[in-house]
């Protein structure tokens, strides 16, 4: 299968721009987990990471939950196609609204994953991620505000919307802990431009 439009968009954006995309996620995790107060239980830290854009992200995630546990991190990236990630490490084929393989985990985390996946599977994405979790563990699903906050199915972009509120009824519903974390992150005097970050991320509790 041949790289889609979607992942050779995001193989040809600059080093720069790779840079401040990562800088970005170590801010935003940063928050959740002082927002948590969240401490991963074993010495060696299980990361699940639910879809990645670009394989020089691969490496990077490692990085940075490496750098905020300062712990060891063996983390295995899924996605639904994997031709965009060839030649990483620890990559499976994986459609993330079934049962994650090679569970359990200490994090499960997608970056703005859901509003690629269509509303009547997002809750199957959702369950599966907290299923894959051992305690203590940590769901994670980033989020930008539009997602959350447009009102018709299909956004703007031409990707799905997210109901949040529907989710976290259906969480309440199934006694699954939970935090709703918003955020609009004011960036001086870091190393690349970067623009305030406005959002979110449901964040789940094991």
């Amino acid at each position: 299968m041949s790289i889609s439009d979607y992942h050779k968009k995001h193989l040809g954006r600059s080093e720069e721009e790779t840079d401040r995309r990562i800088l970005v996620k170590e801010l935003e995790l940063k928050k959740i987990l002082s927002e948590t107060n969240y401490k991963p239980g074993f010495k060696v830290v299980r990361v699940a990471v639910l879809g990645c854009a670009d394989k020089r992200f691969v490496k990077r995630h490692k990085a940075i939950f490496e750098k905020l546990f300062q712990k060891p991190v063996e983390q295995i990236t899924f996605d639904i196609t994997t031709e965009h990630l060839d030649g990483e490490e620890n990559v499976v084929q994986h459609d993330i609204t079934t049962p994650i393989p090679n569970a359990p985990f200490d994090i499960t985390f997608g970056h703005v994953v859901l509003k690629f996946i269509e509303p009547s599977k997002q809750w199957g994405a959702i369950k599966s991620a907290y299923d894959a979790l051992r305690s203590p563990g940590l769901g994670i699903f980033v989020y930008d505000m539009e997602d959350i906050t447009t009102e018709t199915p299909i956004q703007a972009d031409g990707y799905f919307s997210v109901p949040m509120d529907i989710y976290k009824l259906k969480l309440a519903q199934e006694s699954m802990k939970y935090k709703d974390l918003k955020w609009d992150i004011s960036l001086d005097n870091v190393p690349i431009p970067i623009r305030g970050l406005k959002g979110g991320a449901l964040v789940l509790e094991k």
